[in-house]
């Protein structure tokens, strides 16, 4: 970061999010939005150009996640939120990023954010970082559980992944467009997990079933990737590291969201948590959310 830029965020957490093992090799910049689509009518796609002071390379990893300023509508200061890049090209001027905002209802941040979003409007940035990952063994079976919000992650994975590995993904999500937009692969089985407009998400058990069939049905070691609600992700992580005693490597899990907290609320858990893991530690390590329970 240059010297002559403002921190994106700070404040009272700013021991956390200006860590240099936080910020090592992210930049800032800005995103101008240039289109802005209905994907689905849960789904809407933003595309927007950069301006960015990081090496354009790093925009092409796997799972890059970004930091988004945005308004607040409770007061005058900014809020940060992150965000999966679903797409990234390049051309001779500039790089354009495609991010999937999934709609809800109810008021927040992003929900007010886009209601007065309009195409030229730009909004600053921090990132790319890599984002969770599967682990990184080609030859077990892999198997990953996704919500609606964790698809532009799900997408990447796919799109990076080596034409000979294989795997089995499931996917809940109202919309069919969202799952028929994923790319193709000719190791992938893709399940479409229905839900129905009038069922609120997470509130099947159909993503916790799916991996509990794919566990029973697949022998020996395995790998898994899981991102969505986090005490449906919490299941799905415990079943295969207690019930199945796979090694924490091997299961990849990561709660998006909550049912009834706000994503004001959930960042604030993590960063609490991270506070404290800095006062016994002062390198800052990946923290595996879930372990507090364990």
């Amino acid at each position: 970061m240059s010297e002559k830029t403002k921190p994106l965020y700070g404040g009272r957490h700013s021991a956390v999010l200006e860590h240099p093992d936080h910020v090592r090799g992210i930049n800032h910049g800005t995103m101008t939005i240039t289109a802005i689509a209905e994907l689905a009518p849960s789904v809407t796609r933003l595309t927007a150009t950069l301006n960015h002071e990081g090496d354009p390379e790093r925009w092409f990893v796997t799972n890059p996640a970004i930091r988004l300023e945005l308004p607040d509508h409770e007061s005058e200061d900014t809020v940060s939120r992150v965000y999966t890049v679903r797409a990234v090209r390049q051309n001779k001027h500039a790089i354009e990023i495609d991010v999937d905002v999934v709609r809800h209802p109810g008021q927040s941040v992003v929900m007010s954010w886009l209601k007065t979003l309009e195409i030229g409007d730009s909004t600053r940035i921090l990132g790319p970082r890599a984002h969770f990952t599967p682990y990184n063994e080609q030859q077990l079976p892999l198997g990953i559980f996704a919500d609606e919000t964790a698809i532009p992650a799900v997408a990447t994975i796919i799109r990076d992944m080596p034409t000979t590995r294989k795997a089995e993904i499931w996917v809940e999500t109202p919309d069919s467009a969202v799952v028929t937009d994923l790319p193709q692969h000719p190791g992938v089985t893709l399940h479409w997990l229905q839900r129905s407009i009038s069922e609120a998400p997470a509130s099947t058990g159909r993503l916790v079933d799916a991996a509990t069939e794919f566990s029973e049905k697949t022998e020996g070691q395995l790998s898994v990737w899981a991102c969505g609600e986090h005490g449906e992700m919490k299941r799905i992580r415990d079943h295969f590291r207690k019930d199945r005693g796979l090694p924490r490597e091997q299961v990849v899990v990561f709660g998006y969201w909550r049912k009834l907290v706000t994503s004001s609320e959930i960042d604030e858990q993590r960063l609490q948590r991270y506070e404290k893991e800095l006062a016994v530690n002062p390198s800052m390590t990946v923290l595996d959310e879930f372990e507090e329970s364990e």
